[in-house]
């Protein structure tokens, strides 16, 4: 355990066969790859290198998570903005029931039931992102030469809405975008698309962002709290 300005971080280690140390939030747990043979004083001796990093990013990933509604344990479950009564059952396997206003979540351990859950509707996130990538496609990719498809995945990302992976040609979007009004997800669409044309936040790939969708710093404020 690690303290930082008075919060209290778990700190878990994983080594791999990688060369350099690489570490991410998971809420109050600081999750840290390192290299195989690695000891553990060295590992210490990063995160206190990373300390102001540790302590922004937990200030930001909670400042969203309460703006965002982000399920946080409780019995209510946003929905593409809407709230949804949460209502968990122990039972020997995971499924879910989505009834008007009501989420009938059943499960043997709730924590692993809640990521049942989030697979569970990534399924309908990634259907209307095709959409959005439809609707989109000739204005921002075809226009610009960019003929390929890329292949869509969703999965929980804590630091960020979407990730354009140009080399492999898939954009993957945050599980958690399934909390925010369905704008959200269009505008993180048409900006993961862009980068497929421009790799940096330029005023460019603003100006590209913007033709397509005018109010993207509105809904943008959304994302951000």
């Amino acid at each position: 355990m690690i303290e930082i300005k008075g919060i209290r971080f778990d700190v878990e280690i994983e080594h791999k066969n990688i060369r350099h140390m690489y570490m991410r939030l998971k809420g109050n747990k600081i999750c840290v790859s390192a290299p195989l043979l690695m000891p553990k004083y060295l590992v210490y001796q990063f995160i206190e290198g990373k300390r102001d990093w540790v302590y922004h990013t937990y200030q930001r990933l909670q400042t969203r998570k309460e703006a965002s509604h982000v399920y946080d344990g409780g019995n209510l479950f946003y929905v593409y903005g809407e709230p949804f009564e949460l209502i968990y059952q122990e039972s020997s396997r995971n499924s879910v029931k989505v009834a008007q206003k009501q989420i009938f979540l059943y499960g043997p351990d709730k924590e692993k039931a809640v990521k049942y859950l989030y697979r569970h509707f990534n399924a309908d996130l990634l259907k209307k992102a095709q959409e959005y990538f439809y609707q989109y496609q000739r204005s921002i990719l075809i226009s610009y030469g960019y003929l390929k498809t890329p292949e869509l995945r969703a999965r929980t990302m804590t630091s960020k809405w979407g990730v354009c992976y140009t080399a492999k040609d898939r954009i993957c979007i945050s599980s958690y975008l399934i909390h925010f009004p369905l704008d959200c997800l269009e505008y993180i669409m048409v900006h993961e698309m862009t980068h497929f044309i421009i790799p940096n936040h330029s005023k460019r790939f603003y100006q590209i962002v913007g033709s397509n969708l005018p109010d993207y710093k509105q809904i943008r404020k959304k994302l951000k709290g």
